[in-house]
Parts: C-alpha cells; sequence; structure tokens
C-alpha cells in the first residue's frame, strides 16, 4: 500500500510537471544569476583633529566685542621704518557666550604690518573687560598705514566692533626724551593724516 502510494504521488508530480512545461513550450529558460553587489564611494565628513570642535554652549549663543579704547599708539603715531608696535586696544565681552581658546582676532584689511593674520582673544566671561595686543613692524616705506581686525566666534563667524590701528612711517622721524618717558614710543602726526 505504501509503495502504491508513493507511486501515486510520484505520477502526480511528474504529470503536475508536465503540465507546467507545457504552458512554457518553445521558450527556453536561462539559468538565474543573482544580482552581483556593486562597490560604490561613499564621502563621509572627516573631523580635523587640530581643529577643536564647537560646544553646544558655543553654538546656542551671542557673540559680541565692544570696543573701548586704545591703551597704546594712538591713531596717527609716527614710526621709523622697522620699527616694533606694540598696539594694545581695551574691549568688552558684551554677549552671553564666554570666549575660549576658539575665539580668535583676525586681520580682515589694510596691511598686516608682518602681524600674525591671527591673534588669540583674552579669555573673557560675558560682561568681563580685557585687552588685546598685536606686535605690528613697521613697513619701510613712508606714508599712512592701517589696519583692520575682526572677532571670530568659535563657528568662525565675525562678530562685534571690529578694531584698527592707523600709523604714519616718515623716516626722518626722531624720538624726543619726552616722547620715550611715554612707553608709548612715538608722538601723534599733527591732526591728521598722510596718505
Amino acid at each position: 500500500m505504501r509503495k502504491t502510494t508513493a507511486l501515486l504521488l510520484c505520477s502526480f508530480s511528474l504529470f503536475l510537471c508536465g503540465c507546467r512545461r507545457s504552458q512554457f513550450k518553445g521558450v527556453e529558460f536561462e539559468s538565474y544569476i543573482p544580482p552581483t553587489l556593486v562597490a560604490t564611494v561613499v564621502n563621509t565628513p572627516t573631523v580635523n583633529p587640530i581643529t577643536p570642535m564647537p560646544t553646544a554652549a558655543d553654538i546656542n549663543c551671542n557673540s559680541y566685542l565692544t570696543y573701548l579704547d586704545d591703551v597704546t599708539v594712538p591713531d596717527g603715531s609716527i614710526f621709523v621704518p622697522g620699527d616694533e608696535i606694540v598696539k594694545t586696544w581695551s574691549v568688552r565681552n558684551d554677549g552671553d557666550c564666554a570666549w575660549s581658546d576658539k575665539y580668535s582676532l583676525r586681520y580682515i584689511d589694510g596691511s598686516a604690518m608682518e602681524a600674525d593674520s591671527r591673534q588669540s582673544l583674552p579669555a573673557l566671561e560675558p560682561g568681563e573687560e580685557g585687552e588685546v595686543t598685536v606686535i605690528f613692524t613697521a613697513p619701510q616705506t613712508a606714508g599712512s598705514y592701517y589696519s583692520g581686525w575682526q572677532a571670530y566666534d568659535a563657528k568662525g563667524d565675525p562678530f562685534g566692533d571690529d578694531i584698527y590701528i592707523e600709523i604714519y612711517v616718515d623716516p626722518y622721524h626722531t624720538v624726543d626724551e619726552t616722547q620715550e618717558e611715554t612707553g608709548y614710543g612715538q608722538q601723534q602726526y599733527g591732526y591728521g593724516y598722510y596718505y
């Protein structure tokens, strides 16, 4: 009985296969080829390990630098070519962000006068006052020189008042004893500037 049942099932299976084949009579079948995986190039952003990433506090606050005063080198001061010029400005943090080492002062206009184009800002909390100093070198050619600077936050955005220095270079200028005692080194060049 078992042999008969197995034989019947086998015959029935062959019959069904035959029926299916007859539906595709004359059609040639190709063997199945599975899809091939293709490697694609994906550009993933990389993080520069040298540049510090802004923190959530840096991103969610507003920065503002207020210029208060020239501490050294009043506008129009005279220098001879090659003089070292130590310019200091008094500023206040009038934003609600604390200035960290990610904040900087950058050269934006005029002559850099050999100063590094990126300088550190003092670490100031909101409302605190401090000083920013940049060391310049007087150009070799006589004339009037201007150098403009701007504060930048941790995201690289400019903010606040710009600050600047204006000097006159005179190769024949001499400094008398009174001027040397002031600590600022040079006298102001009259009431105007020479261009």
